[in-house]
């Protein structure tokens, strides 16, 4: 079996821990706060990480294409099913203490679905069909010969869609940018392999100098579900390059630890990612069948991420024995 990284484990324990607290902090309406609105100045890019990492580590892109889309439906479109509708009961369930609720759970439900597709009953699984659909657009561009080159386009065509107010369903708008992502991190694996650690590091370093100045002086945003730019695309796109290079060509060249927690979450990314929502939504539904008031509760924002990571934790040797609900499925080849 290959060696994980650490240095990945470590950012994707990171961003992982980083969705659940927004969640709980969207949850009890404290997103407009000015602490919170700082921590997302600084890490908006942490969704495009992942098809950053996707990228850095895939092999198995090309190849037969029938297997391919079978392995790639299995690994991500089962769960999204599965997990989208355990969503949907969980969704409705919070009708049943209305008025006429099941009549208002459908009516939402039809004014919802084909903007969220099945996010809206767990609203993280946007992620799973994009990089799905991210999948296969790839294994189609790696089939034409220097077609690969046209990604460089692809964040304008992203951007293009965002200024036409994201036309396609199911948050598909993001597919774009999240080829280019992915296409980053294939390059930057290249490049790396090429330098000495020192030179990495050096490089690495420059690059979050960079960062941080360009965060500064240029600030501008992507949110990737939404696909939707704040400020100049120009200069988004700079800082996410600088921040996904930057962190992890240090991480890479220095001899990182495994940090028990963290790694531990980066390692079994996939349960945390479909399941943290439904906890936090079943401790908001109590709540409210207790009439407890939670929001701008900070309290209540700690007992989320708690009961989050810790519920998913426990889950794991559990939830990763069920191939539908963890896309782990036992003697296939998998492209990785």
């Amino acid at each position: 079996m290959k060696k994980r990284s650490n240095a990945f484990d470590l950012l994707c324990g990171l961003c992982i821990m980083r969705m659940v607290m927004l969640h709980a902090v969207c949850t009890t309406q404290m997103e407009d706060a000015l602490w919170w609105r700082e921590v997302m100045a600084w890490t908006f890019f942490f969704m495009s990480f992942f098809f950053f990492k996707a990228g850095y580590f895939n092999k198995g892109i090309t190849g037969k294409t029938v297997p391919y889309l079978r392995d790639r439906f299995r690994r991500l479109l089962v769960p999204y099913l599965s997990w989208g509708a355990l969503g949907m009961v969980l969704f409705c369930f919070k009708f049943c203490f209305l008025p006429d609720g099941f009549a208002k759970a459908m009516e939402e439900i039809g004014t919802r679905w084909r903007w969220d597709g099945l996010s809206f009953g767990n609203v993280p699984l946007w992620f799973l069909l994009s990089f799905f659909t991210t999948y296969v657009s790839i294994h189609f561009i790696e089939k034409v010969r220097f077609l690969h080159w046209t990604v460089l386009l692809f964040p304008a065509i992203g951007y293009c869609l965002f200024l036409h107010d994201n036309p396609i369903w199911f948050y598909l708008n993001n597919v774009f940018c999240g080829t280019f992502f992915f296409y980053m991190g294939k390059a930057w694996h290249h490049v790396l392999d090429r330098l000495t650690k020192q030179r990495v590091l050096a490089v690495s370093i420059v690059l979050c100098i960079g960062f941080v100045f360009a965060n500064i002086y240029l600030h501008a945003e992507y949110n990737m579900r939404p696909n939707v730019w704040i400020g100049s695309f120009w200069q988004s796109m700079l800082i996410i390059w600088l921040s996904l290079c930057g962190f992890s060509g240090v991480l890479l060249s220095l001899p990182t630890p495994r940090v028990p927690v963290i790694n531990f979450i980066g390692e079994h990314s996939m349960v945390f990612f479909v399941m943290h929502y439904p906890v936090i939504m079943s401790y908001k539904y109590i709540c409210i069948m207790l009439g407890r008031d939670i929001q701008q509760s900070y309290l209540d924002v700690a007992i989320m991420m708690v009961f989050g990571i810790g519920l998913c934790a426990l889950a794991v040797p559990y939830v990763e024995k069920v191939p539908w609900l963890s896309g782990r499925w036992e003697n296939e080849t998998l492209a990785k």
